[in-house]
């Protein structure tokens, strides 16, 4: 086990299931058994050296009668999973609520494995129902809450009992969505039924990211975020082969004079933002690849290792997405469609602004000529292409293992 393995602290955000009335669905339902299933084959594989991981379950209102019922079902299930393969009930993977047992019923007629509510100390003493509201929840409260779930403070009224706790916290959306998008700053939007892991490296990291998430997400929503990677496809061909044109103008010029330093400037802007327009295309076409052909990188060698390694896997795998198994082919196309986006084709039209800017400037002002000899020429395009090439290896996407 690698010390980032013990170190790495986990929070688990879950909204409801599909319901009718308060009352779930048979889908919903049958969603909330399926995550159970695939949410123990996790916990056996990944903590089965951990004995001491508890993940603590949490509701963000008794009022909700689908957020009562998907937490009592998941935890049901999940613990029927542990005692089919001869687990302990308590504290693995599932520890009562305050003041419970694992052998007995409370005093308030509540099962020893049904989760325990947010503490309202955290809405100052006020209306926990009305302070936490899923659509306008008080904005005091609210940042409590997210201090409060990612703080290692331990003890009965906090999100963790012990260090390796792992808080779960099921409610409604969007409150769900606004608390993962405040913890890993970036907007992650959250289905019926939907968990998702996040995880933090660091003891005292600010930073949690997404680790993987659990749904019920089939191929319609694969289909439509596949639609929307050919549009940008079609896009990104388009605006390379426009700024392909352009710097060839560019050339033609500096074959008849010497070229000024902004048309040198622009040159160069426009040839590394035509690369990473067609690398986009490129990167935009391998995600049209069928997860049946996806591949994934080796598990990482141990911390003394680490970071030459890491940088190396980094530029020979690319940057890691959602873990994929267990993520479903859908949210792994849209992570990597927006990494991608972001990373790659966002810059891309940053320099094309750049470059438009160097032209006008150039025409605008008198730069003065800027011989080169060849070879300074050569080894600018050369310096170019490696800082474009690094730039791409190191931020396209590592889809995964098919699962």
């Amino acid at each position: 086990m690698t010390v980032s393995e013990e170190t790495r602290r986990y929070l688990f955000l879950m909204r409801h299931a599909q319901h009718k009335g308060g009352d779930l669905t048979e889908e919903g339902a049958a969603h909330i058994r399926s995550l159970a299933t695939r949410l123990s084959e996790w916990i056996y594989a990944e903590w089965r050296n951990q004995p001491q991981r508890t993940i603590r379950l949490w509701i963000t209102s008794t009022s909700s009668a689908e957020v009562q019922e998907t937490a009592d079902l998941l935890t049901r299930d999940v613990l029927a999973h542990v005692r089919l393969h001869g687990g302990h009930v308590e504290p693995y993977p599932f520890g009562p609520p305050p003041g419970e047992h694992s052998t007995r019923r409370s005093g308030a007629g509540r099962q020893p494995w049904m989760p325990a509510l947010v503490p309202s100390s955290l809405t100052g003493k006020g209306d926990l129902g009305r302070d936490l509201s899923a659509y306008s929840p008080d904005e005091q409260a609210f940042a409590r809450l997210c201090k409060w779930l990612e703080a290692s403070d331990t003890g009965e009224q906090q999100a963790r009992r012990a260090e390796p706790d792992a808080p779960l916290l099921v409610g409604n959306d969007p409150l769900i969505g606004w608390v993962a998008t405040k913890l890993t700053r970036r907007d992650i939007p959250v289905a019926r039924g939907e968990l998702i892991c996040l995880a933090n490296e660091r003891r005292t990291g600010t930073r949690w990211r997404l680790l993987w998430t659990l749904s019920d997400d089939g191929e319609r929503e694969a289909e439509a975020i596949r639609t929307k990677i050919k549009s940008k496809m079609t896009t990104a061909g388009a605006l390379g082969t426009v700024i392909v044109g352009l710097t060839t103008f560019l050339l033609q010029n500096s074959l008849q004079k010497v070229p000024s330093v902004w048309q040198w400037l622009a040159f160069a802007a426009l040839a590394e933002s035509a690369g990473l327009y067609f690398s986009s295309l490129f990167l935009y076409d391998t995600l049209q690849m069928p997860p049946r052909f996806w591949s994934s990188r080796c598990p990482g060698r141990t911390r003394e290792e680490s970071k030459l390694y890491a940088i190396s896997a980094r530029l020979r795998h690319g940057r890691p997405s959602v873990a994929r198994p267990p993520t479903s082919t859908a949210r792994v196309l849209q992570a990597s469609m927006v990494q991608v986006w972001a990373w790659i084709f966002t810059p891309a039209t940053v320099l094309a602004g750049v470059g438009i800017a160097c032209l006008a400037l150039g025409a605008a002002t008198d730069g003065g000529p800027v011989p080169l000899h060849p070879w300074q020429v050569l080894s600018a395009i050369i310096l170019l292409a490696a800082v474009a090439g690094g730039w791409v290896a190191w931020q396209r996407p590592d889809l995964g293992t098919s699962d």
